[in-house]
């Protein structure tokens, strides 16, 4: 089951969290869930607390992220032209409480800002491996005027 979303073709899944005496197990991606795709590359990142890492742009690559502590605010800013959603910009917080897995399709501007004061982790589940000779990758400043989000 996905949640809203205001821009096209994006999808925030709430991921399951099963706690127990023992502790927690959260399911990420699931082969037979059909909110998720395949993924070529997996990878973890670490954001300080207040520090903005953005904006980011793929022409191929379909990135699907998920928090695993910490909390987050992901930005999303619609930059294709031909998206019904053109120029639409949504806010989504990830974190404990929160567990969400978001698929961002090529195209969409996406960045994201460490909240509170604990150090975020987020997972990275790519449909494509970064190549350094071949980059699928644009980049903005994150105050760059393009983009009319405020961090």
């Amino acid at each position: 089951m996905s949640l809203a979303s205001r821009i096209h073709g994006v999808v925030v899944a709430p991921l399951k969290l099963l706690p127990n005496a023992r502790g927690r197990l959260m399911e990420i991606a699931r082969r037979d869930d059909p909110e998720v795709i395949d993924f070529a590359q997996v990878y973890l990142t670490s954001t300080y607390p207040g520090v903005v890492k953005a904006w980011y742009r793929h022409h191929h690559q379909v990135d699907q992220i998920a928090s695993l502590s910490g909390l987050v605010r992901l930005v999303l800013y619609d930059g294709r032209e031909d998206s019904p959603t053109f120029r639409v910009v949504q806010e989504i917080y990830l974190g404990e409480l929160a567990p969400r897995l978001v698929r961002i399709p090529p195209g969409v501007w996406h960045g994201f800002q460490a909240v509170g004061t604990a150090e975020a982790f987020l997972l990275h589940l790519n449909s494509r491996a970064f190549d350094p000779d071949h980059p699928d990758e644009d980049r903005l400043d994150a105050h760059d005027p393009q983009i009319p989000f405020a961090w």
